[in-house]
């Protein structure tokens, strides 16, 4: 049961990251080759906390922040990430909603 949890929420990964080429501006953090189902990124122009407003505004939950990792960000020069994290009860709908809404959002920006 559970490498089947991990093979599909390593799909749903795999599915944001095929979304996120077509995202002008996005910017992964992260890319180790085995990672659990985290997408942890940074959209250009945009605080991590200001796109996690208009995702919640859109009514789309993401984490923002440091996410306790503040030595990591200051030598990676960024205030911070979004983090979508994708579990055993997410869809690929959603996934592709969690796009739709930050395409939205760049046009803010």
């Amino acid at each position: 049961q559970g490498l089947g949890i991990l093979r599909g929420t390593g799909r749903l990964l795999a599915h944001a990251l095929e979304l996120a080429h077509g995202l002008p501006g996005f910017r992964l953090v992260g890319s180790a080759p085995h990672k659990v189902a985290v997408l942890s990124f940074l959209l250009e122009g945009g605080h991590p906390q200001d796109v996690g407003t208009l995702l919640d505004q859109q009514g789309v939950a993401v984490r923002t922040g440091h996410h306790c990792a503040q030595p990591a960000m200051a030598r990676f020069g960024v205030p911070g990430t979004i983090r979508a994290s994708f579990s055993l009860y997410n869809t690929h709908a959603e996934v592709e909603r969690l796009f739709a809404a930050l395409h939205k959002v760049r046009s803010f920006l």
